[in-house]
């Protein structure tokens, strides 16, 4: 070529350059490579898919960003040397309908047994297949990897914190918090529960992986409680308490917000109540609504005395719940009237129900080994009924019990001052009788004075278990105990002063003065009116034992009525069996490591 030629065309000397020294680099290149179709750019992570059917092609581990192709049952090499192995006619490291799929670490072996797939873990280890029927999806790009434990739990080790303190994960996937006293403060279980531990070392509080809460007494008396918001947006609450429970529904009737509250016990059949909601500055409470009221006559017979003492048998000398607690509670000798008689009817109901939970809580701590039966507790024996005349009332003792007859006399004055509202209630309009008193209910949007403030009503007996403080430290309140409320007027808390007039001895002590929630004394009050008025039923069902007894007579209430839940008893079994195994699991994963020394 001509030199003038090249100053004259300078691009196309450059490209005709280019051609002779590019070209034959291409050709070569192109001789060595076999060619294959282009990848498509990686999807993102899917979530675990079904089982695949024997046979069929599913993503597995490969070396990642490569694409693999192999042929079902063949083992096929990948880039980098890497070996990917299928079982059961699976394809290993392939695509799907086209798909790149990557997965694991480059230097890892994957091996898929009975078509299911199971993620890469550390450099240089071999990851079998998961369990029959359940995949474990590992994708690259910092997405979730099933291959460092169950459930995604951390490896075994121990991780020290810098104030002393330090985790420990075991070769199960528990993992606890240890003190730097060496005392396990938590715990979190490879099934997914929860555990907080108090200062003496026992469970406080387990969070179930199934959603519900277990919360445990100073007195060692457990409850469960979940609850689910439908889609009306009333709020379903489950309770178990061991020896039985309730379920909680909301509903609304004419304008107005209601509760159905279903009890189910063991050997016992299901029944309802209702409450009334209604808004007291700012906070919401639910009053009880009977479901049936008595004639006037028979309200008055059971206020007013009879014409002599009358002597009742209660038959409890047998009762399993009687003896441990017969220096705590001794029937009357004689009753004047039939509101002393309703008095020790509504003690003995709470004792058998604390009794009950201590029962149920020994031998759930025995079955998850974790501690001894409660005081008390002497084993075996079922609730017996405090109706009937079989046998005599035990003689009283020459000691005096803890709960004294001036004690008694102020709740049998509450029992006749709940006698009087009901006789009044059951007077007025069907419309009005929500509440203690004869008064029209408050309208919703009105604040109303729950029953638990009211000035004339001051005396509670505890009905279900209750941790409370006093002076800093923490104490318990079990079914029986007897408050005074000291104040009127609830404080920023929502609680109020109480005084414990009355209490067990492995409860708080009698004169201590905690503060206690206004609605844990409304819930105490709605008891106290329940049982009165299965008192009232069980003397108006049992005539001939009780002298000079009127026709109860009486009409039942609607807004008092409720069919009982149908699945409340399979609810709280459900509950109470999830609350078995957390505990049994807790126990288990809070013991293994010798504490984590």
């Amino acid at each position: 070529m001509k030199p003038s030629l090249i100053f004259k065309y300078p691009a196309t000397v450059a490209l005709f350059v280019f051609a002779l020294i590019v070209m034959p680099l291409f050709v070569s290149a192109q001789k060595k490579t076999t060619p294959s179709a282009p990848s498509k750019p990686s999807a993102p992570a899917k979530p675990a898919q079904a089982t695949h059917p024997a046979g069929g092609a599913k993503p597995s581990g490969g070396t990642a960003g490569h694409p693999n192709t192999g042929t079902a049952g063949h083992t096929n090499t990948a880039t980098a040397g890497h070996t990917n192995t299928t079982t059961g006619g699976h394809t290993t490291g392939g695509t799907t309908a086209g798909h790149t799929t990557t997965g694991g670490t480059a230097g890892h072996t994957n091996t898929a047994a009975g078509g299911h797939t199971t993620g890469g873990t550390t450099a240089g280890h071999t990851t079998a297949g998961g369990t029959a029927g359940v995949h474990t999806n590992t994708t690259a790009g910092g997405n979730k990897t099933g291959g460092a434990g169950a459930n995604g739990a951390k490896a075994p080790g121990t991780s020290a914190h810098a104030d002393g303190s330090k985790s420990v994960t075991n070769a199960h996937g528990d993992t606890r918090e240890v003190g730097k006293n060496g005392r396990t403060t938590a715990v979190t279980t490879h099934a997914g529960n929860k555990a907080t531990f108090n200062s003496r070392g026992g469970v406080s509080t387990i969070h179930t992986a199934h959603g519900a809460t277990i919360t445990h007494s100073a007195g060692g008396q457990r409850q469960a409680v979940s609850e689910h918001r439908d889609a009306t947006g009333h709020v379903t609450r489950v309770v178990s308490t061991g020896h039985g429970g309730y379920v909680e529904h909301g509903y609304s009737r004419g304008g107005h917000e209601y509760m159905r509250r279903t009890y189910v016990g063991y050997g016992g059949h299901p029944y309802a109540h209702v409450y009334r909601g209604y808004y007291y500055h700012g906070g919401y409470y639910y009053g009880y609504v009977p479901g049936y009221y008595y004639g006037r006559g028979f309200y008055g017979w059971a206020y007013n005395p009879w014409p002599a003492p009358f002597v009742y048998g209660w038959g409890w000398g047998a009762a399993a719940w009687y003896n441990p607690y017969a220096y705590y509670f001794a029937p009357y000798p004689v009753y004047p009237s039939a509101a002393f008689w309703l008095t020790d009817y509504l003690i003995s109901q709470n004792l058998q129900a604390a009794y009950a939970a201590g029962a149920a809580n020994a031998a759930a701590a025995n079955a998850a080994n974790a501690a001894p039966p409660p005081a008390g507790y002497s084993g075996g024996g079922s609730d017996q009924s405090s109706d009937g005349n079989a046998g005599q009332a035990p003689a009283a003792s020459n000691t005096a019990v803890t709960l004294t007859p001036e004690v008694k006399q102020m709740i049998a004055e509450e029992v006749k001052a709940q006698l009087a509202a009901e006789q009044a209630a059951a007077a007025a309009p069907v419309a009005t009788t929500a509440g203690a008193s004869a008064a029209p209910a408050a309208a919703a949007n009105t604040d109303q004075l729950p029953d638990a403030l009211d000035p004339n009503l001051r005396v509670f007996i505890v009905s279900a278990p209750l941790d409370v403080t006093v002076n800093g430290q923490s104490c318990s309140l079990s079914s029986g105990d007897v408050l005074m409320r000291t104040e009127n007027a609830q404080g920023q808390d929502n609680a109020v002063g109480v005084s414990v007039v009355s209490s067990k001895k492995e409860d708080c002590a009698s004169g201590a003065a905690p503060r206690v929630q206004v609605s844990d004394l409304q819930d105490m009050h709605n008891n106290f009116r329940e049982q009165m008025d299965s008192g009232l039923k069980s003397m108006a069902d049992n005539k001939s034992k009780f002298p000079n007894t009127p026709d109860p007579g009486g009409r039942t209430n609607p807004d008092g009525q409720a069919a009982p839940d149908l699945t409340a008893a399979s609810d709280v079994q459900a509950q109470q069996q999830d609350a078995d195994q957390a505990e049994k699991d807790v126990q288990q994963a809070s013991s293994s490591g010798n504490g984590g020394k």
